[in-house]
């Protein structure tokens, strides 16, 4: 297909076509001659997938380069090097807590069971035979809060909105441990995982600090907009 028909089919114009190419967020297209281009159906399926990114997640294009090029595949703690490593930061972080039947969360009034679907639909939370584990439980008690304190669904608030905050994490995360990896082979296990357990608490600690920090420089920024 030509410019105008991809143009109309995905919704973008000729010039962010033009920077995506440039930007290598878009596949060069098919050239015949020197001034004629033909594009195909990925190019529209690839366009599409960066404006849902863009407009549903709220996701910068660095992050969106990353995703569209499937590098985010962090290197594995291979068996022979942490045989037990995800194990035992697991039963460090979340203390053996069992899990908790969804019913059970429904009831006491942690949250609403829309609020349990919603969550569910955006991937944040799983329930696994009936079952949520202790970790999404505290998840769905900031949701019910959040809620409370005026980010209600009548707002426009919900819980797939939190998806791209979903994103986000799956995003970093997935460095973070290729750093990781890349850094730690030469420990041993145990000091591998005391590692693991301080740095994903203070690291928790510093996203808080550092967004803390933009979101009252950005309400600054807007102030002076404004005045």
């Amino acid at each position: 297909m030509r410019m105008r028909e991809l143009e109309a089919r995905s919704g973008v114009g000729r010039e962010t076509i033009r920077f995506y190419i440039r930007e290598g967020l878009l596949p060069e297209p098919a050239r015949a001659a020197r001034n004629s281009a033909s594009y195909s159906d990925d190019h529209v399926a690839r366009l599409t997938l960066i404006k849902r990114l863009q407009e549903e997640r709220f996701l910068p294009l660095a992050v969106i380069r990353r995703i569209l090029d499937g590098d985010d595949a962090a290197p594995r703690l291979g068996p022979p090097l942490y045989p037990d490593f995800d194990a035992i930061v697991r039963d460090r972080i979340d203390h053996g807590a069992p899990p908790v039947p969804a019913a059970a969360v429904i009831d006491s009034g942690a949250a609403t069971q829309d609020t349990l679907d919603e969550a569910i639909t955006a991937g944040i939370v799983t329930v696994d035979a009936g079952l949520i584990s202790a970790r999404d439980v505290a998840i769905l008690k900031v949701l019910g809060d959040l809620d409370r304190v005026g980010f209600r669904r009548d707002r426009g608030f919900t819980p797939g909105m939190i998806g791209m905050y979903q994103d986000f994490v799956d995003w970093i995360t997935a460095q973070e441990m290729r750093f990781f990896v890349e850094h730690t082979g030469g420990v041993g296990e145990d000091e591998a995982a005391d590692m693991a357990e301080r740095g994903i608490g203070a690291v928790n600690e510093l996203l808080g600090l550092l967004r803390t920090k933009a979101l009252l420089r950005r309400l600054e920024e807007r102030r002076r907009d404004d005045g």
